[in-house]
């Protein structure tokens, strides 16, 4: 950090800093050229949820399912596309896992009731609701699967701090065990949810990397979790104290606690998730007077130029008092007889 460059402070303690402190801080980046800013508060554009997107595909689920009893094909496939065809674009929708799941089952169901039958086809779409909910009991013309879609061990890369969610479900431990198919992924941020999208999963072990914006670097949220740990007496330097800032997305910040002793601060320069030593800091007493510099050892046992100065002045103070009191003392007293020329005068 250089040259007034700014940087983020982080306050690492339970109460705000006091005057002192405060003080303390200002005169330890005025030292070192940093320019001090507080952290942002910003935050991730969370994606609207509209409840109404739902409504509007469990309208078309019955639209389809009473086109198949009425063994209505075209009815039933421009339904079920349509509800397909909104889920695809709100994968948003906490319930759009289910969601899909419900038109795979109807969508099974209508090959297996209309015409042209086909078994198979009416087992992959049974499969796949199944991998996307677990599975349910089969309702009334409906028939469960077969078989099910091959196994899949799914790890959901999200930036430190973010929530993900698989098929509806918070994706805690990963990997997790799922199966392949169609599922939905969300990453969320403090609850809300800030992306969202349909992976298509092969069988196997497979990474799915989220574009998920996470927490903005340098804000509030950013340096919130910072923890001042102090070292136990079996660290190499017993109570020492150190950061754990980690998930710190913040490339340049400054950490800053209450010092280890009174009067102090602990400042500490910072680096994303690396952070130096805390080092003791105290604001510099500067003087009201100085007496100017010391004498070089020359000049030592020498007449100081300052005693000259101050003899001089006394001395020419004592010369006028002594001209004063010369010239009362020979001053003529009142009613004397002075001679002046052209005679005398009394005064």
């Amino acid at each position: 950090m250089t040259g007034d460059a700014p940087a983020t402070i982080a306050w690492i303690a339970p109460a705000p800093p006091d005057a002192t402190q405060t003080a303390a801080l200002s005169s330890w980046a005025r030292e070192r050229g940093v320019a001090l800013v507080d952290p942002g508060r910003q935050a991730p554009q969370a994606l609207p949820i509209d409840d109404r997107v739902a409504d509007e595909i469990e309208a078309l689920l019955v639209v389809a399912r009473e086109a198949i009893v009425a063994h209505e094909r075209d009815a039933a496939d421009r339904a079920l596309d349509a509800a397909d065809a909104r889920l695809r674009a709100h994968a948003e929708l906490p319930q759009a896992a289910w969601l899909m799941a419900e038109v795979e089952r109807a969508r099974s169901m209508r090959w297996r009731r209309t015409e042209p039958v086909d078994a198979e086809a009416a087992d992959r779409s049974s499969a796949r609701a199944d991998a996307l909910d677990g599975g349910r009991v089969a309702g009334v013309g409906e028939q469960a699967a077969s078989g099910a879609t091959p196994g899949a061990r799914l790890t959901i890369d999200v930036p430190a701090g973010d929530g993900a969610w698989l098929d509806g479900a918070s994706a805690g431990a990963q990997p997790i065990v799922t199966r392949a198919g169609l599922h939905a992924v969300r990453a969320t941020w403090h609850g809300r949810t800030v992306w969202a999208s349909w992976i298509d999963v092969p069988g196997g072990d497979i990474t799915v990397v989220t574009e998920a914006p996470g927490t903005p670097p340098c804000s509030a949220s950013d340096v919130a979790g910072v923890r001042l740990v102090v070292d136990g007496p079996s660290a190499a330097v017993p109570g020492a104290r150190t950061l754990d800032a980690q998930a710190v997305r913040c490339p340049q910040w400054v950490a800053a606690a209450p010092g280890a002793t009174a009067g102090t601060i602990g400042v500490a320069l910072c680096a994303a998730g690396r952070c130096g030593p805390l080092l003791d800091w105290r604001r510099p007493v500067v003087p009201l007077f100085s007496a100017g510099p010391a004498e070089p050892p020359e000049h030592a046992g020498r007449w100081p130029a300052w005693a000259t100065w101050t003899f001089v002045g006394a001395g020419a103070a004592i010369a006028a008092g002594v001209a004063i009191g010369l010239y009362g003392a020979l001053k003529t007293a009142p009613g004397d007889t002075v001679f002046v020329s052209g005679g005398l005068k009394t005064q």
